[in-house]
């Protein structure tokens, strides 16, 4: 995390069993956006005021909220990150996640995992997720 400007933590997944990595990894967040310079955080959640509930102690900082939909993950973001000139649009973003997200069951499927969470698939959907985001415009090649 501190060799990253920025780090993105959605505390909507909360489920059964209750697991606590995104709040405790916001936690190292904030507390390193106070002592090293540069580093900020944007915090994400699905339901209004839901964070006052279980996570009061953040009370003044405003989590982006998006629903529990992708556009709204990626507005959220987008919104955090973007820069006066040049952020991209919410639609080349949803176009980037439709086409990375039907690369996911080739991936898992030729490697004979259930999930994407191994080194190798996860290295092969950053790889093509920077040829897509190459392909729309948003980096240069």
């Amino acid at each position: 995390m501190r060799a990253c400007s920025v780090s993105i933590h959605d505390l909507s997944r909360v489920g059964l069993p209750v697991r606590f990595n995104m709040p405790f990894e916001l936690g190292i967040a904030f507390a390193l956006s106070r002592v090293q310079k540069g580093h900020s955080f944007v915090m994400l959640e699905a339901k209004r005021h839901r964070l006052i509930k279980t996570l009061s102690d953040v009370n003044g900082i405003d989590p982006g909220i998006h629903g529990a939909t992708v556009r709204g993950l990626n507005s959220c973001v987008l919104s955090s990150l973007g820069k006066p000139q040049g952020t991209p649009s919410p639609a080349a973003v949803s176009r980037i996640y439709r086409d990375l997200s039907k690369t996911v069951p080739v991936f898992k499927s030729h490697h004979g995992r259930s999930t994407i969470y191994s080194r190798d698939i996860f290295n092969k959907l950053v790889e093509v997720a920077i040829r897509l985001t190459e392909k729309e415009g948003l980096v240069a090649q």
